[in-house]
Formats: C-alpha cells, sequence, structure tokens
C-alpha cells in the first residue's frame, strides 16, 4: 500500500469514474486500474465492483471502509508533511477571535516586544469557528479565541486564561443608567444595538433575554462592539458587550448584569494535540498563558 495508490482509490470513488480520475492525476486508465488492483490484492478482498464497463462503479462494503480510513490517513498524512516543514521554521502562526483579540491581543503584543518575540509571531483575527477550524487544519498553531461555554476536544488542549461577565453598554442620558444591576426584564420596550447573529455578543443577548422571556427590541446590528458603543453613546440604544472589550467614552456607562441572570464568557487558549513546538514556538505559545491583565 502507498499514499498516491490510495489517493487515486479515493478519487475513484468518489467520481464513479477512471477517466476522470485519471486526468485528475495526469496518469493514464491503465495506471488507476493497477492502483486498484494492487489494492484488492494487498487486501486480499474486492474493493469496488462494475457489472460491465457501462455501468457504475459499486463501492463493496470492505472498499467503504478503506475509503474512510484511507481518507483520514491521507489528511493525517498531507498535516504531517505540513507540520514537519514548519517545525525548522522560527514562526509561530497565532489566531485570535474578534471578541478576544479586543481584550486580550494588546496585552500580547506589548510583552512580545518587551521580550523581542514580535518579529517571530504572525496574527490572525477571525471569529471562532474559523479559527479552530484552521487550527485543526494546521493553518494555525494556537488560538486564543472566547465562548460561553467551555471547549471541550479530543484534537485540541484548551486551557482557560480568564472569565469575563457580559455588560450592558448604556447612555448615562438613559435611566437605566441609575441601576446597579440590570435584568433582562429592563429590556422591554428599550431598543438594543446588537452584534450580527451567531457572533458571541449576539448569542449571549439572545440567551439572556430567552431566559427573561423578553423579545430584544433590535434597532441595529454592529459589525463590532467599538460601534456598539459609539452608538450607545449617540443615545441610539443599549448594547450588550463583554466587560473590558470597549473603552468607555464619559456618555456611557457600564452596568453588570443582575447575579442570577449573570452570562459568562472563556477566554480560552487552544494548541492541536498533534503540534509539537519548537523552542522559539512554545516560547511565543507560553507567553499567552502568561500575560495577565494590566
Amino acid at each position: 500500500m502507498n499514499e498516491r495508490d490510495l489517493r487515486y482509490f479515493c478519487y475513484l470513488v468518489e467520481t464513479g469514474n477512471y477517466t476522470e480520475t485519471a486526468e485528475q492525476f495526469h496518469v493514464t486508465q491503465p495506471a488507476i486500474s493497477a492502483a486498484l488492483k494492487r489494492l484488492e490484492t494487498e487486501y486480499g478482498t474486492t474493493l469496488l465492483t462494475q457489472r460491465n464497463h457501462r455501468a457504475k462503479l459499486e463501492t463493496t462494503p470492505a472498499g467503504r471502509v478503506l475509503y474512510v480510513k484511507a481518507t483520514r490517513l491521507i489528511k493525517e498524512l498531507a498535516q504531517v508533511a505540513v507540520e514537519v516543514k514548519h517545525a525548522n521554521d522560527a514562526q509561530v502562526r497565532l489566531g485570535f477571535s474578534t471578541v478576544a483579540g479586543g481584550i486580550w491581543l494588546p496585552r500580547v503584543v506589548k510583552r512580545y516586544l518587551k521580550m523581542q518575540l514580535l518579529d517571530q509571531v504572525t496574527t490572525t483575527v477571525a471569529d471562532s469557528e474559523q479559527l479552530l477550524a484552521e487550527l485543526r487544519e494546521g493553518k494555525l498553531d494556537a488560538a486564543v479565541f472566547s465562548t460561553l461555554v467551555p471547549e471541550h476536544s479530543s484534537d485540541l488542549r484548551v486551557t482557560t486564561l480568564e472569565e469575563h461577565q457580559l455588560c450592558l453598554l448604556v447612555n448615562r442620558n438613559n435611566p437605566l443608567s441609575q441601576l446597579e444591576t440590570v435584568h433582562a426584564t429592563d429590556l422591554k420596550d428599550v431598543p438594543v444595538i446588537a452584534r450580527p447573529k451567531h457572533s458571541l455578543p449576539r448569542t449571549a443577548l439572545e440567551q439572556w433575554c430567552r431566559r427573561g422571556r423578553v423579545r430584544p427590541d433590535i434597532v441595529y446590528e454592529a459589525e463590532t462592539n467599538a460601534l456598539v458603543e459609539g452608538l450607545v453613546a449617540q443615545d441610539v440604544g443599549v448594547g450588550l458587550v463583554i466587560d473590558h472589550s470597549v473603552v468607555l467614552s464619559a456618555s456611557v456607562v457600564s452596568i453588570p448584569l443582575a447575579p442570577k441572570e449573570r452570562v459568562d464568557c472563556f477566554m480560552q487558549l487552544a494548541v492541536r494535540r498533534s503540534f509539537l513546538p519548537n523552542a522559539k514556538q512554545q516560547q511565543c505559545i507560553n507567553v499567552l498563558k502568561d500575560v495577565k491583565e494590566d
């Protein structure tokens, strides 16, 4: 068995066509047939059947098992190639979610500058789902991201760095600004500036309001927490954000949620279990664990 034969076999299963498979790999049809024959000889069983040369290729139960296993193996081999090459690289590739980046990244950059490590770091900012996907694909070495529930994964080493509460931003002229804590029911008939759907603050808003049986009156969707804060400063509405994720202007106050309605955000560091960092890469990753709020 070799990787080339497995690649031919997997593509042949996916397309059901010898000609298309041969063209994909720039070889002849007999080369594809020979690869299939080698695999069937090695495993001592039939992997693909065809009633006649015009009939559709059918995958046997054994062929389906080999296809599933081979697909995973090919992906793992590709990952090995990437990581072996990256092992001699001085660079470490870090990802930060839009939420975590606003809170964590400034501290990290400051520390890297102080330790003269910044030139060894490349950073990506994206949503948490994209970061974790790129981490698993080997495009990132580590990611700092945020979730409302701690992440647990068999293929990632996850460390909780900090916990942050969500809070409500309110204009000082708004009657809600006089409250020490705010309940979801206080949002009744109050215009709300929300983050886009599926973002962490939006999910938190919907979760909080659902618990209080309140439907938020969303008047605008803001792409960033900074825009939420800016609109609150203009008294357009109120907005739910993660505490310390914005720099409050003089016209905006931050009110914590009522204790029994508290919503927490978990700032977490994830590193792929299969990643074996060299000394420089490990030093940069350790900074992510050690940086605390100034």
